[in-house]
């Protein structure tokens, strides 16, 4: 073990002599994290706009309709602002403001009365979103107002009269406003309609879970980086004729390996912790799932690496080697999730670059990261980067053994 970390401390001295190199490898991650959080925010979101309201009426009928945009969900996209009606126009037309919607005086006594009154909207041609579902909702309340009146056109008419209405009045109105809830209750419990909904599967791109995608892939990009540069330096040790030093001493050839595969272990942990910490703040999960994520991004990102290690000593010459590794990586890249998520590729390609290690690899990620993986699952999946690791490993300790100095 002490050899192998001598070796480990050689290969880390090695990289530290270009550390702009190494520290690109590492804030490529965090940079991405970054960026998809600044593009797509921490959560699901929420269109925001200004609804200017020029309330010339001021009665509780058009206090009702204004504050109908300040429940529920539209409360969190709209804010509702009183204006005066020049000072609306202007600003609406300055694009200050998603829709302005303007009551006249006498609205509220007309609603109560039957009588046919007007609603103004001028929306903001600027959006889309907004100024839609203002219209929208400003047609529902009407249609609403104009059945209030078919079901209790007299009530409310009773209220149109000048002066306090008398206790008469007011007991004739509760009774009739109690016959008319016993009347539709029949309809309304239970229903006569029931809505039975179906969310049916399509074939498109849940934008929501992007930012996610995006980071696991810059993720492995890094690693697909890391692995092939450092994979390269074996050449230039035996040029420099290091390994042929090193392998002509009693010392093991797996501690030579095993020391490799420890120097990038720390420099891939140390990209691991890069990306899944600035990545928590889009991929909003756990400290426990972030904890296993961790694990296996840094074992399986050894695997990827020793598959370039393995590669590169079969190549003829140092040159070839570069060649080779390149060749190697852009394929995996391309196919296996790296430059594109597989959200965004068809579906035949998605599946075959699940096969590749990298593909693999973001593959169980995602299910550590924000899937439903038992214990069972979860050592299944870290078996299988271990084995791979293990096999690359032997791969290369008997490519030392034989031949690859000479």
């Amino acid at each position: 073990m002490r050899l192998a970390w001598v070796c480990a401390v050689k290969d880390l001295r090695r990289l530290r002599r270009d550390p702009a190199q190494l520290l690109v490898w590492i804030g490529i991650p965090a940079f991405v994290a970054l960026l998809m959080m600044l593009l797509f925010g921490r959560g699901e979101v929420t269109p925001k706009g200004l609804l200017l309201v020029a309330d010339e009426d001021e009665s509780l009928v058009s206090s009702l309709l204004s504050g109908a945009f300040g429940q529920g969900p539209l409360g969190g996209m709209l804010t509702v602002e009183r204006v005066a009606l020049a000072g609306g126009r202007e600003r609406i037309g300055r694009g200050q403001g998603s829709a302005l919607l303007h009551i006249p005086k006498g609205f509220g006594a007309a609603v109560l009365a039957g009588t046919p009154t007007q609603l103004k909207l001028v929306t903001n041609p600027a959006q889309r979103i907004l100024p839609e579902i203002v219209t929208e909702t400003v047609s529902i309340l009407t249609e609403a107002a104009f059945y209030a009146q078919v079901l209790a056109g007299d009530q409310l008419r009773g209220f149109t009269r000048g002066g306090a209405p008398s206790d008469l009045e007011v007991a004739e109105s509760a009774v009739a406003f109690n016959r008319l809830g016993r009347a539709v209750g029949g309809y309304l419990d239970p229903p006569r309609i029931e809505l039975v909904t179906e969310v049916v599967e399509t074939g498109g791109v849940d934008t929501g879970r992007l930012p996610a995608a995006f980071l696991r892939s810059m993720l492995f990009m890094a690693i697909l980086f890391l692995g092939m540069g450092f994979s390269t330096e074996i050449w230039k040790e035996k040029r420099q004729g290091a390994l042929v030093r090193y392998l002509s001493t009693p010392a093991p050839v797996r501690s030579f390996v095993a020391g490799r595969i420890l120097a990038m272990t720390l420099v891939l942990a140390a990209v691991a912790v890069s990306g899944l910490s600035a990545g928590a703040l889009v991929l909003q999960v756990s400290a426990a799932r972030l904890l296993v994520a961790f694990l296996f991004l840094t074992i399986s990102g050894v695997g990827i690496y020793m598959l370039f290690q393995v590669a590169v000593m079969f190549a003829p010459t140092e040159r070839a080697a570069a060649v080779l590794a390149n060749l190697l990586m852009f394929p995996l890249a391309m196919t296996g999730g790296s430059f594109f998520p597989f959200e965004l590729m068809p579906d035949w390609m998605a599946s075959l670059g699940r096969l590749t290690p990298n593909g693999w690899s973001l593959t169980q990620l995602g299910v550590l990261l924000e899937g439903r993986p038992g214990p069972l699952d979860v050592v299944l999946v870290f078996g299988g980067a271990i084995t791979f690791v293990a096999l690359m490993s032997w791969l290369a300790v008997g490519r030392l053994r034989r031949g690859f100095v000479q």
